[in-house]
């Protein structure tokens, strides 16, 4: 029996258009109403997705920030703070190689370039968003970097933060043009650990829905992990079961498949 659903937002629950399944909300009460927790996991903060899903924040988990900051139905369950010398190594690193920041804390999400492409793409992810002339000035707790590349960030930024990096902190590519950088063993894979164990919810009782690279470790934590019809190569080679596109939306259709 499913006891715990988890899914990825981008590319996965919502269509491209950003929208909810239409039957989004029913969906939701079904699953209260069996005992079936819910939790949203993604890479953007707990603000940004406390705004998207107001009308059922106290129904829902909340895995952000790739597993940096862990909410369940209001209560924070986990946090994970980047040491601030980390912090300012990587805005430096980024500085040098054309590379934008964004750095996402407790009480905002900072940023200093008014590059508008960059801005734009910012605006798509993330809200209560904070200029500041320089990111060394921030004094937040960071619970994530997310690395702008304008050009993409595959095949040249990922490899130099990768090789800056990856020996002492998690990096992981998110999009495009983003990559994210976390505490060492921060991922969603954690945070859907995290959940079970609060919830006393086993492997065999876990579904994950996802479409990206940060994705993966989540679905490694789910017997009905499925790879959405649009997903990365990687994440279809990982997931259990592939599901119809994001456009479809595929998620609420499996779910209620699945449940019934």
């Amino acid at each position: 029996m499913i006891k715990l659903i988890a899914t990825d937002i981008d590319g996965t629950l919502v269509n491209d258009e950003k929208l909810f399944p239409p039957d989004f909300k029913d969906v939701i009460d079904i699953l209260e109403q069996k005992r079936i927790a819910f939790a949203v996991s993604s890479g953007r903060s707990y603000a940004a997705l406390i705004d998207q899903f107001n009308f059922i924040a106290d129904k829902i988990c909340f895995i952000c920030d790739n597993g940096s900051y862990i909410v369940d139905k209001g209560k924070v369950v986990s946090r994970s703070v980047i040491p601030m010398k980390a912090v300012n190594e990587i805005i430096k690193v980024c500085m040098e190689n054309d590379l934008r920041p964004l750095l996402c804390g407790e009480n905002g999400t900072y940023y200093s370039s008014e590059n508008l492409e960059y801005e734009k793409e910012v605006a798509k992810y993330y809200n209560n968003t904070v200029y500041l002339d320089s990111l060394y000035d921030c004094n937040d707790n960071i619970f994530k970097i997310a690395i702008f590349g304008k050009n993409g960030i595959e095949d040249k930024g990922l490899p130099l933060l990768q090789s800056r990096f990856g020996d002492s902190l998690t990096v992981c590519l998110s999009g495009y043009y983003w990559v994210d950088v976390m505490n060492p063993g921060i991922n969603k894979g954690r945070g859907i650990q995290i959940l079970q164990n609060k919830l006393g919810v086993s492997y065999e009782e876990t579904m994950a829905f996802g479409d990206y690279l940060n994705d993966i470790e989540m679905l490694e934590q789910a017997y009905y992990s499925f790879a959405m019809e649009n997903a990365h190569p990687l994440v279809k080679k990982t997931a259990n079961f592939l599901t119809g596109s994001n456009n479809d939306f595929s998620v609420t259709k499996e779910i209620m498949r699945l449940i019934k």
